[in-house]
């Protein structure tokens, strides 16, 4: 077996590493650096700029669940957007639902979209569904200029760090919620809580501000920091109207019990997102666990 690995050093103070046999791709774009290798167990995987985007095996775990939560909450989502999400992962998912008329998908970097539609066949092309418009733009901008509005709004964004930092912030979050129907939803990439949860309280108090039924849930993801990543889920329509609903079709890793449970948060992270807004303690003073 190989003795080639990479790894995934987002933070200063955590290491992934996978064992891969060969290197697919490796280019620097307008915007960023895309590698793509074969590992012997996750298949195929994308790195943007050294982070890990997705496998083959795992990303089930996200895709699904940025997108089926927010999709059954609503009573009849027609016109979704999707900022970033190039891979077509999450664009993949919300097409399974037959409400769905159009599916706007604003990225940053073309690449990505080609990229992996080469070698992630899985996602079946969903760009070659005629409810899919592509828009090949910055998503801040995007939002800036768009009269549209729509039904969910999915932020599939890389981790906040470059170009993508804005779209973590408040006035980001605040053209997302210009662009909403009145009784649509937004759910947001949200980072880990553990490495993350100071980031996640502020983009939770941010919500609170835009909508009465703000809340975070998670996802097991092992090749991500942490082994899970969490979202934001932003709307008047409380998340739990999407409970008992029939999924559109068989799902990978999303049933009943974890629907439910995702919304479930240990208690350091409770505390910490329940806390008055000037309350910006690190998860270390707030978690009181062992070391």
């Amino acid at each position: 077996m190989s003795d080639h690995w990479v790894s995934d050093e987002l933070h200063n103070f955590y290491r992934i590493s996978l064992r891969y046999q060969s290197v697919l791709l490796d280019e620097q774009t307008e915007f960023q650096h895309i590698r793509l290798f074969n590992t012997p167990f996750f298949g195929n995987v994308l790195l943007l700029d050294g982070v890990i985007q997705l496998t083959e095996v795992d990303n089930a775990a996200y895709h699904e669940m940025i997108a089926h939560i927010p999709m059954l909450a609503h009573p009849h989502p027609r016109r979704i957007l999707i900022v970033g999400g190039g891979d077509g992962g999450a664009l993949q998912q919300v097409l399974r639902h037959p409400s769905v008329e159009e599916v706007v998908v604003c990225e940053l970097d073309r690449r990505v979209v080609e990229v992996c539609a080469e070698f992630f066949p899985a996602f079946g092309r969903p760009f070659d569904d005629s409810r899919a418009h592509l828009v090949i733009e910055d998503a801040f901008t995007y939002l800036q200029r768009v009269e549209a509005t729509f039904d969910l709004i999915i932020a599939d964004t890389t981790d906040p760090i470059g170009q993508a930092e804005k779209l973590f912030s408040a006035p980001f979050y605040a053209l997302m919620r210009k662009a909403l129907s009145p009784d649509g939803i937004i759910v947001t990439q949200c980072e880990q809580m553990y490495f993350d949860a100071d980031l996640i309280k502020d983009m939770m108090d941010v919500a609170r501000t835009l909508a009465r039924c703000p809340a975070y849930y998670h996802t097991h993801v092992p090749t991500y920091p942490g082994g899970g990543i969490g979202f934001l889920y932003i709307s008047d329509t409380p998340w739990q109207n999407g409970l008992g609903k029939p999924y559109p079709g068989p799902m990978t890793y999303l049933n009943p019990q974890i629907h439910q449970a995702a919304f479930a948060l240990p208690e350091f992270l409770r505390r910490q997102l329940e806390a008055p807004a000037y309350d910006m303690r690190p998860v270390q003073e707030v978690y009181s666990g062992p070391a």
